[in-house]
């Protein structure tokens, strides 16, 4: 099973990957495998830290399709208010060391509370400068227990607390904590949508785009709710123009990707390989190999 510093080295063409719920979908997508396999292509897994057979099934598919294993932790609580679970995180090391990763991602939120997971219901991390200080430690203290960097990922928001910037704040824990990055694109317009800042003026001028390892993109559905607007991360939405245009805007930017993740929870098998086709296509743009 290949590795991603052995199919994407820096400097290399990032990988294309996907992702699908390996307990529900497996089957009825498991055909498709083989149209969406390829010398440069990934599989992004998302288990609990807990759960080694995921982790087997994945590391089974990977090495039967060719495809190079990512790591998106559903339990990794980078921002919760129970103290870094040190045996969980060390558990979750044992599934870096068997899928063989470079990085772990997850979202800037809080994932658990009093030990119970939320990953149908994750707080995302306040828009307050003090976020950093209380983040930076956990992540640092991750780091040292799975022995590979965490990739902190800006976070989908139904509605916003504080008014600091969500990508400054992010680009100051990656740097202080010495962490990686994700630019989730989605994740980029639901900010703007619900906080009502255009997405060209949330995102500043120093940004640590050298930080950003893995990139998302999945559809997004925008509500307009009583106070105002709310917006949902949809991975099985169709991604609307808009937001193929978005990440062409910015991921040239990010000069060290490695990876770029269509996420497909409940996706049929023809769409999704119309979606990875795409996002191949879209990659040899942002690289500029494509004009």
């Amino acid at each position: 099973m290949r590795t991603v510093s052995e199919a994407a080295p820096p400097g290399a063409r990032p990988l294309v990957g996907f992702s699908w719920d390996m307990t529900s979908e497996h089957e009825r997508l498991a055909p498709f495998a083989e149209r969406l396999a390829g010398e440069d292509r990934a599989f992004m897994v998302g288990p609990y830290a807990r759960d080694a057979a995921t982790v087997d099934e994945a590391v089974r598919f990977c090495e039967q399709h060719g495809l190079v294993p990512l790591l998106h932790t559903l339990d990794l609580d980078l921002c919760g208010l129970d103290p870094v679970d040190d045996e969980l995180v060390k558990q979750l090391g044992d599934a870096v060391r068997r899928l063989g990763v470079s990085w772990v991602t997850t979202d800037l939120a809080m994932w658990t509370k009093d030990g119970e997971s939320l990953v149908e219901a994750l707080v995302p991390m306040p828009w307050i400068e003090d976020s950093v200080d209380y983040v930076v430690p956990r992540v640092e203290r991750m780091q040292e227990l799975l022995g590979v960097r965490v990739a902190v990922e800006n976070s989908a928001y139904a509605y916003v607390v504080g008014d600091a910037n969500p990508f400054a704040l992010q680009s100051e824990i990656a740097r202080r904590a010495d962490a990686f990055m994700v630019y989730d694109v989605g994740h980029h317009l639901i900010a703007s949508e619900v906080s009502g800042i255009a997405t060209d003026v949330l995102m500043p001028d120093d940004f640590a785009w050298d930080r950003v390892v893995e990139g998302h993109l999945s559809g997004v559905t925008v509500l307009a709710a009583h106070d105002g607007v709310t917006a949902d991360d949809q991975h099985a939405a169709p991604i609307r123009e808009e937001l193929w245009l978005l990440a062409r805007r910015h991921l040239p930017a990010a000069t060290g990707l490695r990876a770029m993740v269509a996420e497909s929870e409940g996706i049929r098998g023809e769409d999704l390989v119309t979606k990875v086709g795409r996002m191949a296509a879209e990659v040899r743009i942002w690289r500029g190999e494509d004009r």
